[in-house]
Parts: C-alpha cells; structure tokens; sequence
C-alpha cells in the first residue's frame, strides 16, 4: 500500500460533498504511480472506479497526459517531416461494427497525406477489433523500434504508438481497466493524447460532453487545433448510413464549428458492415481488407474512401470531398495503398 496513493484515492472519493478535483501536478503524480504500480491493486482499482464516477477535469486530464508525456517512448516527428493526422479512437476497439482505419491510414499516406495512429491490442472492457490488430493480421510488425518507426514515417508517411511496445507501462494497466468493467477516465485522456505532439489530432467520440472537456483541456496542453467526428463506436470510422457529426476546433475560436456530413450526398451511402461475433471476425476483416487494397468492390470499398476523403479535406490535403473522393478511389484502383502495404511488411 502507498500511503501517498492512498490521499489521492480520499480526495476524489469522498462523495459530491467533501470530495474535490486533483490538481494538474497531483493527477500527472497520480497518473505516473499507477503507471508505475506504486500503489496497491486494491487503490488502483478504487482510484480508477472513483475517477469515473467523479468524472475528471480538465487540469485533472492535462496532468495525465503530462504522465503520459514523460513515461511514453514513442516514435517521433522532426520537424522538418511533414505533419500527420494522429487519429484518436478508443483503444478497445470496435466490437459491432467493422473498423476501416488500417485501410485509411494506408490510402490517406499513399496519397501523401501523413498518418500517425496509437493504441493497442485486445483492450478492455470492450475487447473489440482495434486498428492494430487488422494491421497484424495484414501481416505488419507492430513492435518495431520507435527509431525505426521513426524513419519509415519520414520515408513513407505512416507510423504508429503501440502500447505494449512503446508505452507497456499504460498497457499493464490492462488487467485493472478489465476487472473494473468501464472506461476510467485514462480512456479518455488517451483519445485526447498526442504521443508525437504534432499535427492536426483527429478524435472520435461518442457523447458531445466530451466535446466541451476536449475542447478545454486542449489550450492547458497547447493544442491549437482538432477535429472531432461521432463515428462508429466513438472511432474516428464514419458511417455511411446516418449523417456524420462533429466540430472543427482551433484556439482562436470562442465555440467550436459544428459540420454534418453524409455519405449518400456523395454516392457512398450504404449500410455499415456489421461484425458477426463468433470469433472469426478478425479473419474476415483480414480478408476484406486485403481484397479491397487489390481494388475489389467489396463492402469495404465505401467506408475506406469516405473515410480517406474526410481525412484529406480535414488536413486540408483536398478542398472538398468532391476532389477527394476520386483521389482515395483511384489510391485502391492503382494499388497505391496496397503499395503502401508492402512498405510495412
């Protein structure tokens, strides 16, 4: 047991009455204990389960993500190397509906568009199908050094923040965050999180009060623009079926720009591709996925370009949908992607 840990768990769980928020530098000393295990899994548990029912701030979300900062060994960005969008989903993935970001991110960095992704594998409570496990099923080593990654995102404009290589002690955490049932606010600062701290953040979510909590715990981390999307399952996956709604943010602004975008304005209405859950999905998406980078009409095909045609207008890659939607389309028919591909393996 930490006896330091212990006022932390006392602060922000003694009920709505005498309970009060962290600090920025007590929730980045809290964050870096529990990613160091200082504490006792009984605290952890209890500090973890007590931060989602008092619902964090946003200086109590900046000061994790300054733990995460300063723990985290990801690749890096030079500065002379093209920005990225860093696309931000929950790191449990997507456990109804299929995922397209693999297939994005490799259309979007053929096209020259840069992409950063971060997250993981198998990650709880929802256990869903994450970007890097279709990658691994593409065949990808994903613990590749951060070095190495490094360099293949200057060479071909794609890199990634895996956990369990580049951040194991957040992934150790895997057990607690399972055993307690529901996403603790770490969940949250992770979509909020840029491990390269550069580029135009990309953020999927689920319930618009996680816009106005983005949206003030940027400045205290000097972010100075985003994007947010109510994708599929809170991802960054938008539907084809249903009106895609989200904001664009920047510092300058008073209240962020909302936007509604819908597929079948630009012929790619459809149905999303539904998962089946009987324990053959991953191998499915594999296939899906493979076909479509050979440029098969297949039920992918869609969501892989609305998707890639959102990311280059949003980066400002492409003026308009109706100048980026040829553009992704022709990097699956000339196998620009699967190129892409190629370069990974």
């Amino acid at each position: 047991m930490s006896t330091a840990f212990r006022e932390f768990v006392k602060k922000i769980g003694s009920g709505r009455l005498t309970g009060r928020d962290l600090t920025r530098e007590e929730s980045c000393r809290a964050m870096r204990m529990l990613l160091f295990q200082e504490a006792s899994p009984t605290q952890i548990g209890a500090f973890l389960i007590a931060h989602r029912i008092k619902r964090p701030t946003p200086e109590e979300l900046a000061g994790i993500l300054d733990a995460f900062d300063q723990v985290a060994r990801p690749m890096t960005v030079s500065a002379d190397a093209p920005p990225p969008v860093v696309l931000s989903s929950p790191y449990d993935g997507q456990d109804r509906l299929a995922n397209a970001t693999p297939l994005t991110a490799l259309v979007v960095s053929a096209l020259g568009q840069a992409v950063v992704l971060h997250g993981s594998t198998d990650m709880p409570p929802k256990h869903g199908l994450t970007s890097f496990d279709l990658l691994a099923g593409l065949g990808v080593d994903l613990k590749r050094d951060r070095q190495i990654l490094s360099e293949q995102y200057r060479a071909i404009g794609l890199g990634w923040v895996y956990l369990p290589a580049h951040f194991p002690e957040a992934f150790a955490l895997q057990a607690f965050r399972d055993e307690i049932g529901k996403r603790p606010p770490v969940a949250t600062a992770e979509l909020f999180w840029n491990p390269v701290g550069t580029g135009l953040p990309v953020i999927g979510y689920t319930h618009r009060e996680t816009i106005t909590l983005a949206t003030q715990t940027a400045p205290l981390r000097g972010i100075g623009a985003m994007v947010m999307v109510r994708g599929l399952q809170g991802s960054v996956n938008c539907t084809l079926f249903h009106p895609n709604l989200g904001v664009r943010w920047t510092a300058a602004m008073d209240t962020p720009e909302p936007f509604r975008i819908l597929a079948g304005d630009h012929g790619l209405g459809d149905d999303d591709l539904a998962l089946v859950g009987d324990g053959q999905d991953l191998e499915r998406q594999r296939a899906l996925c493979l076909e479509t980078l050979q440029g098969k009409d297949t039920p992918l095909r869609r969501a892989t370009i609305f998707n890639s045609a959102f990311l280059l207008v949003q980066s400002g890659h492409s003026a308009s949908l109706e100048t980026a939607i040829p553009l992704a389309a022709r990097a699956l028919d000339e196998g620009l992607a699967w190129k892409q591909l190629e370069k990974l393996r």
